[in-house]
This record gives structure tokens, sequence and C-alpha cells, in this order.
């Protein structure tokens, strides 16, 4: 009897543990931006939309296709580049590998949760935007 509740529990145990990654880390991941501006900003992941945000923050991205996904960032005075995102393996994958979970291996593949941001904080600097002053003189 004693055999069977270990090899019970074992089994259930492991079954716990499949798909690591998705239940640890979730579909979505997150990035800190920090920068040098004072006056709030708009910021667009493929998440969500952030609108007058003060730096510092944390936004989320969707970890479907991150690698080259990318967040713009806007306000009234200033010009952004934009944050070109990279991919790097999640640790929490390989959960699965040591547990032997294949069906939660496939999981985190197919929700794409293996993935992680490499770089998950940013400093952003603006430039003033050129604001141009339209001065018409009429000859008489």
């Amino acid at each position: 009897m004693s055999k069977k509740l270990f090899w019970g529990i074992l089994v259930c145990g492991s079954m716990m543990f499949t798909s690591c990654a998705t239940i640890i880390t979730g579909t979505n991941a997150k990035v800190s931006i920090d920068g040098n501006i004072d006056e709030p900003v708009t910021i667009v992941t493929s998440y969500q939309t952030y609108t007058d945000q003060k730096l510092p923050v944390v936004v989320k991205v969707k970890r479907k296709k991150m690698d080259g996904q990318r967040i713009q960032i806007t306000s009234d005075n200033y010009n952004f580049r934009d944050i070109l995102l990279r991919k790097s393996v999640n640790s929490w994958a390989f959960g699965n590998i040591l547990l032997g979970g294949l069906v939660g291996w496939g999981v985190d593949l197919i929700t794409n949760s293996v993935s992680t941001p490499a770089q998950d904080n940013f400093y952003i600097e603006g430039t003033p935007k050129n604001k141009e002053t339209s001065s018409e003189t009429k000859e008489e």
C-alpha cells in the first residue's frame, strides 16, 4: 500500500509542476522603463496602451513573438526612440525537463512562456521637439 501511495504522490506532484514557466511567470512579461523626462508619457506595447504615465513605470508585453517587438513612447514635448525587445530563454521552462513534464513543456511552448525579455530595464532619453512658430507679416 505504501508503494502505491508513493507513486501516486510522485505522479500528482509531477503533474502539479508541469508547464512551470506558464504557471510561474504567466503569458505576459513585465518591462521597467525609466528616463530623464518629468512630463507624462504615453507608452504603447503589444499588450496595451498606457496613457499619462510618469517615469519610472512597469509595463506588460506579450511573450508571443517577443523577438523584435517594439515599445513606442510619445509625449507632447519630446521625441523618443522605440524600444526594441530581444528574447532569451526563461529559466522556469527547465522545470519541466527536470520533472519530466513533456505535456507542460508543450504548454510552455504554445504560450511562449519559454521566452523572456533579454533586458527588462530600459532608460530612455527624450529629445525636445522643434516647435516652430510661424509669424505672418502683412505687407500693406
